[in-house]
């Protein structure tokens, strides 16, 4: 089923069985594969993966939802950007206060639950089966191990990575790996060698409890290099 409104551009590939409800637009060069299903007021950009079984922008999950008058709305959707490759069994809820985004660039391996209005900024990877809590950010140049999951309303902070298999109930510092909720080390994988992150490990660090502990100035007596100070800064605002 595709919609007669839909809005597409060119070079397209819509495989079988694929559902494209109202008011969905899609640009350039995407790859849709079969069983895939777009829900109404998805966005997507150009040069786009998405592998089977797909469900994007489906109703999102409200704990108060009165069922006695409960009606069923995509008013929000989805807006993806471009170059995301996305695999199979991915369900990714609409917003309900703006859209759910996922940006440029990103990977999201196969069964992850992405809650209502999440952000995933630029060039993330979603490893299978990851669980992100409404109004989640995850940020840009950062992972999510298998099976790992960040509570509503938390943040994945630039160049960090939530171990596998570990829960985040709260934000996640940026540049470290959070295994059993501490800050395991630097993810060397992620951050690019211009940061020269290694010679600032303990000064992060120091920063990080102040972040933690909800400390009213975290840069108090700090000296950082102004490329990592506004990475830091972004993650706080």
């Amino acid at each position: 089923m595709i919609s007669s409104c839909l809005k597409r551009g060119v070079n397209n590939f819509i495989g079988k069985n694929v559902r494209i409800h109202e008011n969905v637009i899609i640009g350039n060069n995407n790859k849709i594969f079969d069983g895939t299903t777009l829900y109404p007021n998805t966005v997507m950009g150009d040069n786009n993966v998405i592998l089977n079984g797909n469900i994007i922008g489906e109703y999102p999950v409200n704990a108060n939802e009165d069922p006695e008058n409960f009606i069923k709305t995509y008013e929000k959707g989805v807006i993806i950007g471009n170059n995301n490759f996305i695999h199979v069994n991915n369900l990714i809820f609409g917003g309900t206060d703006s859209p759910t985004k996922i940006g440029n660039y990103n990977k999201l391996l196969a069964e992850n639950h992405i809650g209502h209005d999440t952000t995933i900024e630029n060039r993330v990877t979603i490893y299978p089966r990851c669980i992100t809590g409404g109004y989640s950010k995850i940020m840009s140049d950062s992972n999510m191990g298998f099976y790992s999951t960040i509570q509503q309303r938390k943040k994945v902070g630039n160049y960090s990575m939530l171990g596998a298999g570990n829960n985040a109930s709260k934000d996640i510092f940026p540049f470290y790996i959070q295994v059993n909720n501490k800050y395991l080390r630097l993810n060397n994988h992620k951050i690019p060698d211009s940061l020269s992150i290694d010679k600032y490990d303990e000064v992060l660090r120091i920063i990080a409890e102040r972040y933690k502990s909800n400390s009213d100035n975290i840069f108090e007596d700090i000296d950082l290099p102004k490329d990592l100070h506004e990475i830091i800064n972004n993650f706080i605002i």
